[in-house]
């Protein structure tokens, strides 16, 4: 007995058939807490063909179009009743932004130097070969098939072994990761105060999972017991 907790890190592009497995499994799930930047009702709507608000969503569509993905807010199921909304609203995200003295020009400055960071403690140098550096992507846009090339590219960089990192002293002062982690977490508190055994998935960014990891097993006692990965898009 006790909460089974699945970190469901999300990939905002994606094949259709990716996010259809989603829907399959987030249906056997008690409650599945979601990220969304919105106001309390306002739920993605299947298949809308809709663009989130943000410029990072706008970006993120554009980028799908491109590479013939699909893009998470057209193809998950947001609407059944085990689905419930654990993030800021637009008001409080600004309200968190100003209070730290943070934009979106300042939040992108911070993830480059995180980013920086990781670089210096993974022993990368300048002589290391990125798989996103100008060469590799030119070569990718002026290949016969330039889509399935930059796939490759873009599926490599994300799937580095060390991952994107985020210490907390860094995620404190992003309210992107920390305040919205924060909602989630609270929000996680509330459901095993209410029924403390019930089957419960996180999906969110994986930017955000190692903090949330950090704060779900230093604060509310959990451990994780395995991992499992699900291929987002497959290149022929």
């Amino acid at each position: 007995l006790g909460t089974k907790l699945d970190l469901v890190s999300a990939v905002h592009l994606g094949d259709k058939e990716y996010y259809e497995q989603l829907n399959e499994e987030f249906r056997n799930k008690d409650i599945v807490l979601y990220e969304l930047v919105a106001e309390t009702g306002q739920r993605p709507l299947l298949n809308s063909k809709q663009t989130g608000s943000s410029p990072i969503s706008f970006i993120q569509k554009a980028l799908g179009n491109f590479l013939k993905l699909s893009f998470q807010l057209e193809q998950i199921d947001y609407s059944p009743r085990n689905f419930t909304h654990a993030d800021l609203n637009p008001s409080q995200l600004e309200k968190a932004m100003e209070v730290k003295d943070q934009n979106l020009f300042s939040t992108l400055l911070t993830l480059a130097a995180v980013q920086s960071v990781n670089g210096e403690r993974s022993g990368a140098s300048k002589d290391t070969n990125n798989p996103l550096d100008f060469m590799s992507l030119l070569n990718a846009l002026t290949s016969g098939d330039h889509i399935n090339s930059l796939k490759y590219l873009f599926g490599e960089e994300l799937g580095k072994a060390d991952g994107f990192r985020v210490t907390q002293e860094f995620e404190n002062q992003i309210p992107i990761l920390g305040d919205r982690n924060r909602a989630v977490i609270n929000r996680l508190a509330e459901a095993i105060g209410d029924s403390p055994n019930q089957s419960i998935a996180i999906f969110y960014g994986a930017a955000h999972m190692p903090g949330i990891e950090r704060a779900i097993t230093g604060e509310l006692g959990f451990q994780r017991k395995s991992q499992r990965w699900l291929p987002a898009w497959r290149i022929p």
